[in-house]
Parts: structure tokens; sequence; C-alpha cells
């Protein structure tokens, strides 16, 4: 019995994507796995990165296809301003479901510094800049309470963040008394920044600032050790503790990452909306949580790149706007997201199981 089970789990590892390895710098495969066409073809449809991003690009032209309009700048634009603060809060999320740990309190995060950096800006005339700064250590605080509430607590992290949920949503709707905060005088240098395009274009701002904080937590993921520890973590916790990494500081700092992560994408916001919505942030970490799912990243942990985080919020943030043009209505959308979430769940299962019978064949 113990021989079936270790022959599926290298057929497995054997399975790992080859385009992953070449962005994200993963563990060199085996020398046998390499050998021959049918192994690498075997790596090839192994790799969740290649499938999604077929999938994400026969979807653009599907929808470029049926309406024109979706190939508009206005429209392209569109999706790159929807992109960032999904992608910004999915970075924290993967290095988080990477390590095997979940946040349920990152949109409520998200909203609540949104709205503590309204007030300072707003009530206390405090510089936008400094007020990004300090939403940004809050952000962490909160995350490190999350983190100590799993790690040294032992709460389980569905619980302890959804606590933190709660918790956040009722100081954020008392500070707030329920309402919006709306900045009138935009006219500061962070408004018009973060509100604008890059230099010379119109590419949002907060889209660069999204791509460049993906690139360097892309790097920390796939060439540090703490990277690699994140993966062990989530892979087997027991065997990367007998293996002298100490897991529960890996994620510790996941946890303080993501809660920084929610406060920057929040002050992100703020600039380039110049208000606090008192509904900010309702269902992000959700959004995020599909966004890499699609992307690749294992639902338990140990799988996953950066690279496919970003594919995956292109892909949901291009969905609702390719459904809105071919004339789907509104209330589709999230039925439609669910459907995606399955499939590519689904998809992942029986592309793992073939690279794994094709690379079984390869080896005879």
């Amino acid at each position: 019995m113990s021989e079936t089970k270790s022959g599926s789990i290298d057929q497995f590892s054997a399975s790992e994507d080859v385009l992953t390895e070449l962005l994200e710098g993963e563990a060199e495969a085996s020398p046998e796995s390499q050998t021959g066409w049918p192994a690498l073809w075997g790596r090839l449809i192994a790799s969740r990165d290649v499938t999604i991003l077929v999938v994400a690009v026969v979807l653009f032209l599907l929808f470029a296809a049926a309406n024109p309009r979706f190939l508009s700048e206005n429209n392209l634009l569109g999706i790159a301003r929807r992109m960032p603060t999904i992608g910004i809060v999915a970075v924290g999320m993967t290095f988080l479901m990477i390590a095997g740990e979940i946040d349920l309190s990152a949109g409520t995060s998200f909203g609540f510094l949104m709205t503590i950096i309204a007030i300072m800006v707003d009530k206390w005339s405090v510089d936008p800049w400094i007020g990004m700064v300090t939403v940004v250590f809050i952000g962490l605080g909160i995350g490190a309470i999350n983190g100590l509430l799993v790690t040294k607590v032992r709460l389980p992290a569905f619980i302890a963040t959804l606590g933190m949920l709660a918790t956040l949503r009722g100081v954020a709707n008392a500070l707030s008394g329920g309402l919006s905060y709306d900045m009138f005088d935009n006219s500061h240098e962070y408004f018009q920044i973060l509100g604008g395009g890059f230099p010379g274009t119109r590419i949002p701002v907060l889209f660069i600032i999204m791509i460049l904080v993906m690139i360097v937590a892309g790097f920390l993921l796939a060439k540090t050790r703490f990277g690699s520890n994140v993966y062990s973590t989530g892979g087997d916790v027991e065997a990367a503790r007998n293996n002298g990494i100490n897991t529960n500081r890996v994620k510790l700092i996941c946890f303080i990452l993501m809660g920084g992560l929610c406060g920057f994408a929040g002050a992100l916001n703020y600039g380039r909306v110049a208000s606090a919505p008192v509904s900010a942030g309702a269902g992000l970490e959700l959004q995020a949580i599909a966004a890499i799912i699609i992307g690749g990243v294992g639902l338990f942990g140990g799988r996953g790149t950066m690279f496919g985080s970003l594919v995956g919020t292109f892909f949901l943030s291009m969905l609702p706007a390719g459904l809105i043009l071919i004339g789907v209505p509104d209330f589709w959308e999230g039925i439609a997201l669910g459907l995606v979430i399955l499939l590519a769940a689904g998809l992942d299962l029986i592309v793992r199981r073939t690279a794994a019978r094709v690379l079984g064949r390869a080896e005879k």
C-alpha cells in the first residue's frame, strides 16, 4: 500500500509545470522526467500557468469576437482599473494559501483602513502620504494579531479571521457612523498621482504599482529561502518542521504581509477615488481567493505561483466587463464566477491526472 502511494506522489511531483519553473524558479525536475517529447508534453499540460493563460486568452478573444467594443481603449482601461485592488490583496492571499492558511478578514481590513485614512486626511488634516504609511502599519498590526491567534492561541484561521472581520466591521461603522467619507478637495498631489495615468499614457498608475508589487512578491516567493519555506510549510507542515523550518513564524509573517498589503491597497484605492464608501472591501477577500484559485494556487497549500495569481486577477477583472458587453445581466456575474471556480478546480484535477499518466508512460 505504501509503495502505491509513494509512486503516486512521485508522479505528481514530476508533473510540476515547466513554465512555472522558468518564471518562478521552482525546484528542478528529475532528468528522467525531462527526457523526450511525451515527458515534455506531460509537463506542459500539467502547468496551471499555461492552462489558465490559454483559457484567459481564448475567453478574451471570444469576448472580442462577440462585441468589438470589448477591445475599445475605455474598456481595456476599465479592466486595468479593476485589477489593482484585487491583485494587491491577492498577493498576500497567495502567500497565505500556499502556506496552508486563509484570511477571511482581508476585505473588511481593506475597507476599515480606507476609513481610517479618510478620517485622518479629512478630519485631522493629516498629509495623505503620512496617512498611507500609517494605515500600512495598522494593517501590519491587524495581520500580526490574526497570525498570533492562529499560531499561538491555536485558533483555526477560519475562526480567527472571521472574528477579526466582525470586529473591524463594527469599529469601521462606529467610526464612520455608517456614512461614506468623501474628499471634496482632491487637488493634493496624492489624489492627482494615484487617480491618474502613468506619465505620457492613460495606463492607470495603480496598475503599474500592482505589477511592481507582484514582481517583487514573485521574487520573494521563488528566489528566497523564505519563499521556499512557505511552499514547504503548506506542502507538509510536519516534514517542514522536521527539516528545521519554524512553520509558525512562516505563517505569522504571511499573515503580517497580508495585513500590510490590505492597508496599502486601501490607501491606494482611497487615492484613486478620493472617497471611503461604507461598503468598501465588501466581498474583496472572496474575489482575491477566487483569483488565485483560478490562477492555480492549491486549496490546501504547497502549490501556486505569483504569475498564476496575476493571470487569475486579469481573468476575474475581465469576466464582468465581457459579460456586460455581450448582454448578460449583472446578476449572472456571481453565477458565472462560481462556475468558473468549479471548472478551474475540476480542470486542475483532470490535467494533473492526465499529466501523471503521460509521464508514467514516458518513464516505462
